[in-house]
């Protein structure tokens, strides 16, 4: 199981069981979400997936055909869902509070990344959005 909570701690989650993939994503929407580079995320099926506290903490926020569940107090992402891919959710690895079983298996959205990022692994790459497959772990 892991658990996980945004910045100030007021909304809390588990996951039942571990992450289906685990990935770097380089779109501009992630870069100006975290004020980074790219994003650390997750996939992680939905039924495994339960807000544990702090359910009135969280406002959805529409973006495209996503959904990013954020904090209200602090405004930090804590899940995510998409019409692309029901019965699905995705965390900002950042917010989990124990390591999960695995480690980064590619990146997304390579063909936006920053131009200041050069990807130094043989990590798979791909120009957009992932395959389902790549975030089922099939």
């Amino acid at each position: 199981m892991l658990t996980g909570e945004c910045f100030c701690g007021a909304v809390t989650y588990k996951i039942e069981g571990d992450l289906n993939a685990m990935y770097y994503c380089h779109c501009s929407q992630c870069r100006k979400l975290t004020g980074s580079s790219f994003a650390t995320n997750g996939s992680v099926d939905a039924s495994l997936f339960s807000v544990t506290g702090g359910q009135e903490h969280l406002d959805k926020v529409p973006w495209s055909e996503h959904f990013r569940h954020h904090c209200k107090k602090c405004h930090s992402w804590v899940y995510g869902e998409s019409d692309s891919y029901p019965g699905m959710r995705f965390i900002p690895c950042g917010t989990l509070n124990e390591a999960p079983n695995r480690s980064v298996d590619h990146h997304v959205c390579v063909a936006s990344k920053a131009q200041w990022v050069t990807i130094n692994d043989d990590l798979p790459q791909y120009a957009g959005r992932q395959p389902t497959q790549s975030l089922t772990g099939d």
